[in-house]
């Protein structure tokens, strides 16, 4: 993907999934381009659920980044991620049976690792184990339906998000 700019999207590493400890701008950048990345990949049913999947979470991801709020842009936060509940739960139980998704070897080799860490004396399994998709199971995704709510008690995550910060230091301010 081409970059677009210092302080917009800067260019993707070669394998953006082996990636550890992104950063939120990290994720933006990734949510503005990844539709054009992953058009043609997938069956086109499949492709139809990703992208908009990937749609709704763009969307999500602007509304909340606002600096800004009124009562019509709440309105549609929460109607956006309405919308992306329901795109979430329709990728896991219409897109994902359909691939066998695994470790990666790295991710295999660290899960040996730390087994043999706890208990030497057991065989260690060195195959890739399944890693289903869990994202409907974790806290963060549970807490999107408070965002608004939140926004109207404490403001607009430009209150509280410590981007601007990280920002200012790769600028050099």
């Amino acid at each position: 993907m081409p970059t677009f700019g210092r302080d917009r999207i800067r260019r993707f590493w070669n394998d953006v999934s082996a990636r550890k400890k992104l950063a939120a701008r990290d994720y933006e950048a990734f949510l503005m381009t990844i539709i054009p990345a992953y058009e043609g990949l997938l069956p086109l049913a499949d492709e139809e659920n990703v992208m908009d999947l990937l749609f709704e979470l763009a969307n999500w991801h602007a509304l909340a980044k606002l600096r800004a709020h009124h009562e019509i842009t709440l309105d549609n936060l929460g109607s956006a991620t309405r919308h992306l509940y329901a795109a979430m739960r329709q990728f896991d139980t219409e897109v994902c049976p359909n691939y066998d998704t695994r470790e990666t070897p790295s991710e295999a080799q660290a899960r040996v690792r730390r087994d043999q860490a706890r208990d030497p004396d057991k065989a260690a399994d060195t195959g890739t184990k399944a890693k289903p998709f869990n994202v409907l199971n974790t806290y963060k995704y549970h807490v999107l339906g408070d965002y608004c709510e939140y926004i109207k008690r404490c403001g607009t995550s430009d209150n509280w998000t410590t981007q601007v910060v990280s920002i200012s230091h790769y600028l050099g301010v």
